[in-house]
């Protein structure tokens, strides 16, 4: 919780008796305290407010609690919200049934301050633990796909580097040689001319080495930084792609898969890149492990277009795609098919964590079984982070 954003408590009682007890014993506490009367209101309202916990009465005229309940944890909007229920259905078939719904914690009318209060402070601070332990989680996670990033680098630069060396100790010797038949008074036109022709293949193939060096880092240096400063600022929405796929080429090369950028190369958006970045990562990442089998080659496309100041990124894979009991828990946090060989289970739910949070914006998740995933974001333009008036990367 923000140090400078109160707590939101929701009240749920279709008592008006009910509600005002609530708000007397939970007063003092300095907690921002909401109420309404139905269970139907209180789905409306934790779309419309940020709401950190529910006190919710089981018996009530239409919805009731269990239907509440029930509801609030169906949604995405409100499944991570804690609900106690507070009423005076203490049967054992009752607790399971509420349990069963998804209640955090039962609270028994008539109703003791010193319980509410210590009920109360408890499940904020198990929320609270538990919105700690995922967020270390999801550093680690990204802390780790950026040490694979660097190791992949590392190992695809040695390669221009070993041939940057090779070429010029070809130079070298061939000047070398060079000096020596000058200084002997041996050196011809013919010669010479032929030394001036090898020497601008190496050149121009030291330079092609040093090029494909410098760019692998420059991309990786972009997107790892953005990836770690979390701002928002003004980028080319192409080359920036293009950047992210080249600090994966090291993973890509493992396998026989394609992956294609369709997309109008002026596309100029301001948002922010380093969530865009692990969003695709994950993409990506997500259909190697997933969506692929190992004895044949698929393709991965990335389509994006601009209308006005918003942009549509479509990214598709052919691969096997999700059988209908998968997709409904395909955004689950921890829900993976691939747990023990490299799944866990974060990659789609951070995924659409950092497109509605960080970016803003909306992701939608079509797949049949058999015929491959597509994966719709939609984002538009952000308000440029304080003192970061400059382009970002192009």
């Amino acid at each position: 919780m923000s140090k400078n954003k109160k707590t939101s408590i929701l009240i749920v009682d279709d008592n008006p008796v009910n509600i005002d007890l609530l708000r007397r014993y939970l007063e003092g506490e300095d907690y921002s305290i909401a109420a309404v009367t139905s269970g139907e209101k209180a789905l409306k309202v934790v779309t419309k407010i940020q709401v950190d916990l529910i006190l919710l009465d089981i018996m009530m005229p239409g919805m009731d609690g269990y239907q509440t309940c029930t509801a609030l944890k169906q949604s995405s909007e409100s499944e991570h919200i804690p609900v106690i229920f507070v009423t005076a259905k203490i049967e054992p078939e009752d607790l399971r049934h509420g349990f069963a719904v998804g209640a955090a914690d039962y609270i028994t009318k008539p109703v003791q301050q010193d319980i509410i209060l210590a009920r109360v402070k408890n499940q904020l601070s198990i929320t609270s633990q538990m919105k700690l332990k995922r967020e270390l989680l999801e550093k680690s996670n990204k802390m780790a796909e950026l040490g694979n990033m660097v190791a992949g680098i590392t190992h695809e630069i040695a390669s221009p580097m070993g041939n940057l060396m090779l070429t010029m100790d070809y130079i070298l010797q061939k000047t070398e040689k060079i000096h020596k038949a000058s200084a002997e008074h041996k050196l011809d036109k013919q010669g010479f001319e032929e030394y001036l022709r090898k020497l601008a293949e190496a050149a121009n193939m030291c330079h092609a080495n040093a090029k494909r060096a410098t760019d692998l880092l420059d991309s990786f240096k972009q997107v790892a930084v953005n990836q770690c400063s979390n701002k928002t600022i003004e980028f080319n929405l192409g080359e920036y792609l293009e950047d992210i796929l080249l600090t994966l080429r090291p993973k890509l090369k493992k396998h026989p898969h394609t992956v294609k950028v369709s997309m109008d190369k002026e596309i100029i958006i301001t948002n922010n890149p380093g969530a865009l970045s692990q969003v695709v990562i994950n993409l990506v990442n997500n259909s190697l492990l997933h969506a692929f089998d190992q004895e044949h080659s698929g393709n991965i496309e990335i389509v994006a277009k601009q209308d006005n100041h918003q942009v549509t990124l479509v990214y598709t894979d052919d691969g096997q795609g999700m059988k209908s009991e998968q997709l409904k828990m395909a955004f689950n946090k921890y829900y993976t098919t691939k747990a023990g060989a490299g799944g866990s289970g974060l990659g789609l739910s951070i995924t659409k964590e950092l497109v509605e949070q960080q970016m803003q914006g909306t992701i939608e998740l079509e797949s049949t079984h058999g015929s491959g995933t597509k994966i719709t974001l939609c984002f538009t333009n952000l308000p440029l982070s304080p003192n970061d008036q400059e382009p970002g990367p192009s």
